[in-house]
């Protein structure tokens, strides 16, 4: 039984590779099978569609890049976590597996499995964002200025957006501002609603 978990495991990590190093449109049963060394008939033996397999490595790729990101939010405190978190969207933008990620959720418009995953593994970075949010913004010495579930949400999509722009070739320093812009006017209402 270990040896087919195992089999099974190399089959999902040979799949998120095929798709990061290939894309979607070269995402194949075959391919897969041949990243990971085994049969085509193996990889049909534990996912029996191609689409199931999509599935599993969406799964391994959303939740690795939301680990990813979460250690971010939890390495330091204060300023040095939202240093920490600006390193994490640098080093996502021009990693393999954010380009495969953005092709995912492409995907996903078309495909209610892959949005699933999407939709689920934003929600579960959401709440762990979230509940880190009280206690940095202690941290930083002001309290939130919305609720954390709002500021995660706007934090996530912020995140997103400058790993894009990093990945299109966007001047680092000028998204590095507007990532510091972001989090003083956070900071800044904080301070206002501290005072109240």
């Amino acid at each position: 039984m270990k040896n087919s978990a195992e089999t099974r495991e190399r089959i999902i990590e040979a799949a998120v590779g095929a798709i990061a190093a290939d894309g979607l449109d070269a995402f194949t049963i075959g391919s897969v099978a041949s990243r990971a060394q085994v049969s085509s008939a193996l990889v049909h033996y534990h996912f029996a569609t191609k689409d199931k397999l999509l599935v599993a490595a969406a799964e391994r790729l959303a939740r690795t890049r939301a680990n990813w990101r979460a250690k971010a939010f939890s390495e330091s405190g204060g300023l040095a976590t939202l240093d920490a978190v600006w390193s994490s969207v640098q080093n996502l933008a021009n990693h393999p597996l954010e380009a495969a990620w953005c092709e995912l959720i492409l995907h996903a418009r078309a495909n209610h499995d892959i949005a699933a995953v999407v939709a689920a593994e934003r929600a579960g970075e959401q709440g762990r964002v979230a509940a880190r949010l009280p206690g940095l913004f202690r941290e930083l010495g002001v309290r939130p200025p919305a609720p954390a579930d709002e500021l995660a949400r706007a934090i996530l999509v912020l995140l997103d957006g400058l790993a894009l722009a990093l990945a299109a070739g966007d001047p680092r320093d000028t998204l590095r501002s507007a990532y510091d812009a972001f989090w003083l006017a956070l900071i800044a209402a904080g301070q206002s609603a501290t005072r109240r």
